[in-house]
């Protein structure tokens, strides 16, 4: 793979160079009778901006600050700065806000009272098209020996807050993560760690508006980026909060950066009035712990918020540091968000620092993929439909139901959010829970961590039923489309989503061909689901057959589910639980049974993890153009033995073979084929109809006539076995021998015993005799009930053959039939 693009050494140098040569004053007089000056512009000495220097992808931005000092190193607060870049054109620039426009260099500044600070210098490249995220850079640059652990790590940290200190070569493209897990990498080898990375990720451990932190103003004493400090300094230089008197939360800001202090008033306004009364008061889960003696409580017990820039998440919430089971926490939240994601951001936090306060099992972390599904679902708690955020994450579950509930893995959320863990949008899980079982079951859940180790062992525990009973149901619902979306219990009942599961689509139709086969993935892995949809238009795609490959398995104890939904021809949908079939068939000549539509939601409940269940076989759907309700059409048959002269014995029968009534009936369970729905029913078929009967043949002298003359078949006068599915197995002997018989396969016979006078006339002859038609159909030799050769449907469908035999020859032509 191709390096990444660095800038030219030179080119370094010399924006260093002219960094270094700007004199802090540079600017001209100060001006203190400027109209828009504030009140503090005619004080000001010095001017540093932070960070001191920018790379950005075309279309990415920087916040920059401002921060302004009197003769004294005292940083002043009221000052209004004028913003200038050297080149518009590559870096746009407002309110110290740089958004990188095309390819190139420019050097920004800042000013007031007519002093300018060190020029900061943003270069910015057009991204490459393969263009990876920093983690997936610096993961491929450590696996080659590029890069040390701690130099990892701290690299890590560096791209997750947007330090310049990040070699350019690493910079990859923004991940659209909620959170970040770098922060708690630290915390747990922060003991190993050598003093220099020691030293060097210090500040981003403490909260962001302690004096030592690596958003402290740079200053006099050299605070900022770059200068570590291992433990606070209990100053808050350049940061002040805003909250109400009764106000649990203090919301801080920078008031260098232009526009936070509405953005903190916004945020302070939606905890106090919306986030903490519905979590903590209506709810009920338990208020975040107090930071009073720790080692960073900024003179304050309340919980501290903060608005950060230049980072690469969302939200952020650190525990007290060296604390796994139970923490008091500070947030940080991405002050680039608009409004309402600030406020869904802050409900997301606000549900982590609620977790905290539980005393859990096992570590905090290691409940990462609940953690992040339940305080997603806050967002939905809080807010209900008037706020969505939370279903930005949902196509990360929806788009991968194969993983088990807890995987992590990225790569599975839209575009925009790559590199977001599939987790996020696991809230819908608990969506599910809290919409069938209450909000307080989600709370239950969370407790039950202080006295088990995983999540999946909290839910088990105190959903009623367990996953057993309640993994299916959510599983049916993630389909969120017809028949699931417009229940009064679904994802789109209750939250609006139009977010779908992904399915394994395919057409149901036979493309032409006589028949087809699916095989669906045979291996299902512990709390997983996998869905799949068959679309049917053609009606030449009459017999249906659903193999259940798990149908052993579940036999054996095994908690699976196999769900069908399906549309008939009448527009009705059925739903219809298959996991107890071995197999299931749809008869598409029915119209109570012609599926226009079928979806198959497959389901592992078992909660082992990294488990799987594998089906001894795997599960297909079938389906070929073998006709399942009515056989019709005309058969000849004439029976001319040897010496006889003329037309001899001659029946043309109209007739159709219709399955039994009883065997059209949805929840039909053929006898003969245990442990299956609706198949069997034309292993069978009875005849009905008319025919015409014809005697006219001489033999040894003698002439017989007859007819012709029509009659209509009896009752019971034969049958029409067909064998479109011979994997179909059955302990009745007489069936078990005709499934051996060829795929496709089909055996019939007519009858007529009525009995008629038959005309003889010549010489010696008697003048009638009584006389039955006898056999009107045989199509294949059976003997000691073994049927030899029968025939087969022909690969559009029709029977049609002819069979001859001792004299007799049957020709028939028969075509199947579609219930109007």
């Amino acid at each position: 793979m191709p390096p990444r693009p660095t800038p030219p050494r030179y080119l370094l140098a010399l924006l260093v160079a002219l960094a270094a040569c700007s004199d802090s004053n540079n600017g001209g007089d100060k001006d203190p009778d400027d109209p828009d000056a504030g009140s503090d512009n005619a004080k000001v000495d010095r001017i540093f901006v932070t960070p001191n220097q920018g790379f950005l992808w075309v279309g990415e931005q920087l916040t920059l600050a401002a921060f302004a000092y009197d003769e004294d190193g005292t940083l002043l607060e009221d000052v209004s700065f004028t913003w200038s870049s050297t080149d518009a054109a590559v870096a746009g620039l407002e309110d110290g806000r740089v958004q990188g426009t095309s390819s190139g260099m420019s050097l920004v500044s800042a000013s007031a009272g007519g002093t300018a600070s060190p020029p900061v210098a943003v270069l910015v490249f057009d991204a490459p098209e393969d263009r990876r995220t920093t983690e997936e850079a610096l993961a491929e640059a450590a696996e080659a020996g590029l890069l040390t652990p701690h130099e990892l790590l701290t690299y890590r940290v560096y791209a997750t807050f947007s330090d310049p200190r990040l070699p350019l070569q690493y910079k990859g493209r923004a991940t659209g993560a909620f959170e970040t897990e770098v922060l708690q990498d630290v915390i747990d080898q922060y003991d190993t760690l050598p003093a220099e990375t020691k030293a060097a990720l210090a500040p981003f451990l403490v909260p962001p508006a302690d004096g030592a932190s690596w958003l402290a103003p740079p200053g006099s004493g050299g605070q900022g980026l770059g200068n570590s400090r291992p433990t606070c300094k209990a100053s808050t230089d350049g940061w002040t909060f805003v909250n109400s008197t009764q106000a649990k939360v203090n919301v801080w800001y920078q008031f260098a950066v232009t526009g936070h202090k509405e953005k903190a008033a916004l945020v302070s306004e939606a905890i106090e009035k919306e986030i903490w009364p519905k979590l903590f008061g209506t709810l009920g889960f338990p208020e975040p712990l107090s930071d009073l003696g720790t080692g960073c409580p900024l003179n304050s017990p309340k919980l501290d918020v903060f608005l950060v820039r230049n980072v690469d998440f969302r939200g952020l919430s650190v525990p007290e540091f060296g604390a796994p089971h139970q923490s008091s926490v500070f947030i940080m939240l991405n002050e680039s968000l608009p409004p309402d994601e600030l406020k869904a951001a802050a409900a997301h936090e606000l549900m982590h620092a609620s977790h905290w306060a539980y005393r859990t099992q096992s570590f905090q972390m290691s409940y990462g993929w609940l953690r992040d599904a339940v305080a997603n679902w806050a967002i939905d708690a809080v807010y209900g439909k008037s706020l969505q955020l939370e279903q930005d994450f949902a196509s990360c579950y929806l788009s991968s139901v194969e993983l088990p509930l807890q995987d992590r893995s990225k790569g599975h959320c839209s575009a925009s959010k790559a590199g977001v863990e599939r987790d996020y949008g696991a809230y819908l899980w608990f969506q599910y829970v809290a919409n069938t079982l209450g909000p307080s079951a989600v709370k239950s859940i969370l407790a039950a961590t202080q006295s088990v180790d995983t999540g999946v062992e909290a839910i088990d525990n105190v959903v009623p039923g367990g996953f057993q009973k309640h993994w299916p149901l959510f599983g049916k619902m993630l389909w969120n489309q017809a028949p699931v979306d417009s229940k009064p219990a679904s994802f789109t009942t209750w939250d609006t989503l139009n977010e779908v599961v992904k399915s394994v689509d395919a057409s149901g139709d036979l493309g032409g061909a006589a028949e087809k086969k699916n095989e669906l993935e045979a291996e299902l892995k512990n709390l997983s689901h996998r869905v799949y949809y068959f679309d049917f238009k053609d009606p030449q795609t009459r017999s249906v057959l659903f193999y259940n490959g798990f149908f052993e398995p579940k036999k054996a104890g095994k908690h699976l589910k196999v769900q069908a939904m399906w549309m008939d021809g009448a527009g009705a949908w059925h739903e219809e639980d298959w996991s107890d079939y071995e197999y299931v068939g749809l008869c598409r000549d029915l119209k109570g049974q012609r599926a226009q539509h079928l979806v198959l939601v497959v389901s592992n409940a078992e909660t082992q993890e990294g488990g799987s269940v594998t089906a001894p076989r795997a599960p297909y759907l079938k389906r070929n153009n073998v006709g399942c309700w009515k056989i019709q059409g005309v058969v000849n048959a004439i029976n001319m033995q040897s010496g006889w002269t003329g037309l001899g014995r001659r029946g043309v029968s109209t007739v159709s073979f219709e399955v039994d009534s009883a065997a059209t009936q949805l929840d039909f369970k053929s006898p003969l084929l245990p442990d299956t729905l609706r198949v069997g029913a034309n292993l069978l078929i009875s005849p009905r109809g008319t025919f015409t009967f014809e005697v006219a043949y001489g033999d040894g002298g003698c002439a017989y006539s007859f007819g012709p003359a029509n009659f209509t078949l009896a009752p019971l006068s034969g049958f029409l076995m067909t064998n479109p599915f011979p994997e179909l197995h059955s302990p009745d002997a007489a069936a078990a021998a005709w499934l051996k018989t060829p795929a496709r396969a089909y055996s019939g016979v007519l009858f007529d015993h009525t009995g008629f006078v038959e005309r003889v006339s010549g010489p010696g002859c008697h003048t009638a005799q009584q006389d039955v038609p006898g056999g009107l159909l045989t199509t294949n030799d059976v003997q000691n009930d073994v049927h030899v050769n029968p025939p087969t449907v022909l690969p559009d469908g029709r029977f049609m053959q002819t069979f001859s035999e001792s004299g007799f020859t049957f020709d028939w032509s028969f075509t199947p039939q579609t219930q109007p």
